[in-house]
């Protein structure tokens, strides 16, 4: 079930999105009237019916509803989301306007904790269209309203069975983040443009190709510069939670410029989860350039966990398609069971010149994996250099590219 939350800025569309969803919420920055940049969708199942809800960017006229249209029309049901104690003008025209639209329409009156905003949350009554009095900071009424949209439902949600990966999508400013999840899609869902900041907070879409499914999120560019402390503090307190959440990462590398400490500061932010490297923006590259990227990314990029790179072109929508398999791949490679470990990694020690006694090894956990090795020293202590080698020689037993794997290591004796 599709629901639409529209409204204008600071009525608690994200709140109650972020409510429903399970998002981890966060104060808003003083000052800043609207956070939501771009409209995004998410999904939660409650008694057997999923649910879509999409938040919205904070609408301040009729204008910005006709231009929303398309998706009001799609929708299963549309909640107009007000404060009653603010609802002004702003409010009457969005109603007016959407119920051009939409005729399954219906007002939320949100933030009506007190006595004094469920009087007011009455007066909504005239235009003659259901009315919900909600808290979604609170949660109260929150369940009634779910229950009276999943009444709507004539039919039972068939069961979700497409299996899902989900995806964050970093990078620095402008890399063309944005850009290349419109060529994904094959529409504009994204903002773009060449400012910086246009996208500021975690945006996601779904994208479904041959039975299976994307869930993206775009991230706003990080280590950009900011002019309030607060916005910054804000954005990375969700991009930290996206990426705790996520089951890959796409990293969005401008090739057209130099390498900074921005991207290396941002492999850093990723390098314990299964990621690929994407160096956008080849046309306007020059060969050479493109060359000297893919011969010195290993290098660069050590720390991470030897991920697949490729070049593309998202303006161009030229290499997309590989990068959408190799998203599918990198889930699956998480997922590793690793065959024959104990046998592979002591023959490993014995052809090898590290001064290591195998007792034992074996996989403790997946997705991403984690290795338990215990051992007994020969002459001298196990050095970092030692377990660099080790991990480098699993990596070439299996087909791990991009894949952090973590390795304990337990002395004995």
């Amino acid at each position: 079930m599709k629901i639409i939350f529209i409204g204008k800025p600071g009525a608690g569309k994200t709140t109650l999105f972020s409510r429903l969803t399970k998002r981890k919420t966060y104060s808003r920055p003083k000052d800043e009237a609207s956070i939501t940049s771009d409209y995004q969708t998410g999904v939660f199942e409650r008694d057997g019916t999923t649910f879509f809800p999409v938040d919205t960017v904070g609408i301040v006229d009729a204008r910005a509803v006709r231009e929303g249209s398309a998706l009001l029309k799609a929708a299963d049901l549309v909640f107009v989301i007000c404060d009653p104690m603010d609802f002004n003008a702003v409010d009457d025209e969005i109603i007016k306007e959407a119920r051009k639209f939409s005729r399954k329409l219906w007002i939320v009156a949100n933030k009506t904790e007190s006595e004094e905003a469920e009087e007011a949350a009455e007066e909504l009554y005239r235009y003659g269209i259901p009315v919900y009095s909600i808290s979604a900071l609170h949660k109260q009424g929150v369940d009634d309203l779910l229950d009276a949209a999943r009444e709507q439902l004539s039919l039972p949600a068939a069961p979700h069975e497409d299996e899902t990966v989900s995806c964050l999508v970093v990078g620095a400013p402008n890399a063309g983040k944005s850009t290349f999840l419109n060529a994904v899609l094959g529409e504009s869902r994204f903002k773009t443009s060449p400012v910086p900041g246009t996208t500021n907070e975690i945006v996601g879409e779904l994208f479904k190709t041959g039975g299976r499914v994307i869930k993206f999120y775009d991230s706003a560019g990080i280590f950009r510069r900011y002019r309030r402390e607060e916005l910054r503090v804000y954005n990375m307190s969700l991009f930290k939670d996206a990426l705790r959440e996520v089951d890959t990462v796409c990293f969005i590398i401008d090739a057209s410029k130099q390498l900074t400490q921005k991207e290396l500061r941002i492999a850093a932010m990723i390098k314990h989860k299964p990621c690929l490297l994407l160096f956008n923006k080849s046309d306007i590259t020059p060969l050479s350039k493109r060359r000297m990227f893919m011969n010195h990314t290993r290098d660069t990029f050590a720390f991470l966990p030897a991920p697949e790179f490729f070049m593309l072109s998202a303006a161009k929508r030229k290499g997309i398609n590989k990068a959408v398999r190799e998203i599918f791949l990198l889930k699956d490679r998480a997922a590793i069971n690793f065959q024959g470990l104990d046998r592979r990694v002591k023959k490993i020690v014995e052809e090898s010149r590290l001064h290591l006694f195998i007792l034992s090894a074996k996989q403790v956990s997946f997705s991403p994996p984690a290795i338990l090795i215990k051992y007994r020293s020969k002459r001298k202590e196990l050095t970092s250099a030692d377990k660099r080698y080790l991990e480098r020689m699993l990596r070439e037993n299996y087909e791990i590219k991009g894949v952090p794997v973590k390795i304990k290591w337990q002395k004995l004796g």
